[in-house]
């Protein structure tokens, strides 16, 4: 049982667990991604890699309403519109997907989209993506299929959202809008099908709560970091934990 499993892990696991929430939300709040690319090699491990989107879903819903509530006055709601009539739907069928995948099948899904984010972002970033209404929501549409399947694929909405003029905090505030959509989607989904168990539940809200800090954090520091150097160590973090989930069903396919 998954209470049993939460209960059972050791202090210094616990630890390390709300150490690494809240650097995720640091990383959140700052750039619009980061809790759903570096806590899933975190909490595979310590949860079981079938709980790691359950239990994201409902942390990073937690994170995201919050960093909405900071900035929710300079959100887009035209473009958020645009994005949740074509996302949501899609974002169902993708967490169908997701809830058919045998286990290994979830580990090496998680960990290649990890190792692929980071060129994918970089690509789409140098192409200063920019889209009209029809683009929008038909890149909208493939986007909430990545995103039910996946955990960390805002890193794909951040080059959309920058190309479409967005900045600072009206970036921030639509990223979390379309965020939360995704997140309470996801999360009703697996209540519907079972998946959401109450021991899941309370993992995932302790772990959205050592977000929340990291939120006030994150702004203090965007004005005195540069984001270049924020994004760097995010790409060695995120391809150390896409090589760690990918090893377990490599090695056991070698071993077979």
């Amino acid at each position: 049982m998954m209470e049993s499993i939460l209960w059972q892990l050791p202090v210094v696991d616990l630890l390390v667990i709300a150490i690494s929430a809240f650097a995720a939300g640091i990383c959140s709040g700052m750039t619009g991604f980061g809790g759903g690319l570096l806590l899933p090699p975190i909490l595979a491990p310590l949860l079981g890699v079938q709980h790691v989107v359950p239990v994201l879903s409902v942390a990073m819903l937690l994170t995201n309403l919050h960093r909405f509530s900071l900035y929710r006055h300079n959100v887009n709601r035209r473009l958020t519109g645009i994005v949740l009539i074509t996302m949501i739907p899609a974002v169902i069928l993708g967490t169908s997907i997701y809830l058919s995948l045998p286990h290994d099948a979830i580990a090496i899904v998680l960990g290649g989209f990890l190792l692929l984010s980071i060129p994918l972002g970089r690509i789409l970033a140098a192409r200063k993506f920019q889209l009209g209404p029809v683009g929008l929501a038909g890149f909208s549409a493939v986007f909430g299929v990545i995103s039910g399947t996946t955990s960390g694929s805002g890193v794909l909405m951040v080059p959309v959202l920058l190309g479409a003029g967005l900045a600072g905090t009206a970036f921030l505030a639509t990223d979390a809008a379309i965020s939360i959509a995704v997140n309470l989607t996801r999360a009703l989904v697996f209540n519907q099908s079972g998946d959401l168990q109450w021991g899941i539940v309370v993992a995932a809200l302790l772990i959205g709560l050592c977000t929340l800090p990291g939120n006030y954090l994150a702004r203090w520091i965007l004005r005195r970091t540069s984001l270049r150097v924020h994004a760097r160590i995010m790409e060695v973090v995120v391809l150390a934990g896409g090589i760690t989930l990918l090893w377990g069903p490599v090695k056991a396919a070698f071993a077979g």
